[in-house]
């Protein structure tokens, strides 16, 4: 389309970003008949910041208006989309390919060799992602669970846990995603978050995020530990629990189906490479993955 300005975007952008955002992926949910609960400006704008800050984070701009977003970030050689919406009004008038193909370009400046995303079943936002080369890896299956339906195991027997290091949640993340990324723990600092041991042994971390439970563990035999200690937890915070499972994490999705959960959607992974051990991680979700 004639006109438009693409440009990095400054923290002065990030609120009409937002706004982008969320009429984009409403108009998508409704689209697709999903179900998904609604963001907020609030907690996008400050999601956002958080990308500006240690990633790539483009715009388009029509007569002053933000009318597209594309944001990633770059950790040691992962590019991940975090975000890409434009405007419902301008969609299919050729603004969007030239917005990402900017945060691509930009991740390839930074060193990035593996690219993927987060991708929803919108067909014409995957059929772009695959044109870029990022091909379909597994769904991202998203799980919820009522107290009153969960029937969470015990606490399983020599573990325990303690609080969150983030030195050490980033040594497992070095296996399981593939990075340390060291910035997104500080990003996490205030959530509550504990390091799981058995017999002084580093098995795995867990955070939560109002509800949801996300994390990794070393080895698969201590996964169930992980979930477990973490989704009892989880119902101390609040009045549900969640998990946002890679569909190559088999034992998480069983995990799930045993004890209550109900599948409530799913979503898609596009790469171009395998990375890390998504069978050993459960996902913060598409901002940071």
């Amino acid at each position: 389309m004639k006109n438009v300005m693409y440009r990095s975007a400054t923290s002065s952008d990030l609120p009409g970003a937002a706004q982008v955002f969320i009429r984009a992926r409403n108009e998508m949910l409704t689209r697709v008949g999903s179900n998904a609960p609604p963001d907020s400006p609030e907690s996008a704008v400050a999601g956002f910041q958080h990308v500006l800050d240690t990633g790539i984070f483009e715009v388009a701009e029509l007569d002053g208006r933000i009318v597209g977003k594309a944001s990633a970030i770059v950790r040691d050689g992962l590019w991940f989309l975090s975000g890409f919406w434009v405007e419902p009004a301008f969609k299919n008038q050729g603004i969007g390919g030239p917005l990402l193909r900017r945060a691509w370009q930009r991740g390839q400046e930074l060193g990035a060799a593996t690219f993927f995303v987060w991708a929803s079943s919108d067909t014409t936002a995957m059929a772009t992602y695959m044109k870029f080369g990022m091909l379909p890896g597994s769904q991202i299956l998203t799980f919820r669970g009522e107290p009153e339906r969960l029937r969470l195991p015990e606490t399983p027997v020599g573990y325990e846990t303690q609080p969150l290091d983030p030195g050490d949640a980033s040594r497992i993340d070095s296996v399981v995603r593939g990075t340390r990324r060291e910035v997104d723990h500080r990003y996490w600092a205030d959530l509550p978050g504990r390091i799981v041991v058995r017999g002084g042994k580093l098995c795995g971390y867990y955070y939560l995020s109002d509800g949801q439970l996300f994390g990794g563990w070393l080895d698969p035999a201590d996964g169930e530990a992980v979930l477990a200690l973490g989704a009892r937890h989880g119902l101390e915070h609040a009045n549900q629990s969640m998990l946002r499972v890679p569909g190559m994490n088999h034992l998480a999705i069983r995990f799930a189906l045993d004890h209550g959960y109900r599948l409530q959607q799913f979503s898609h992974l596009l790469t171009t490479g395998p990375f890390g051990k998504p069978d050993q991680y459960v996902t913060s979700g598409p901002l940071l993955f």
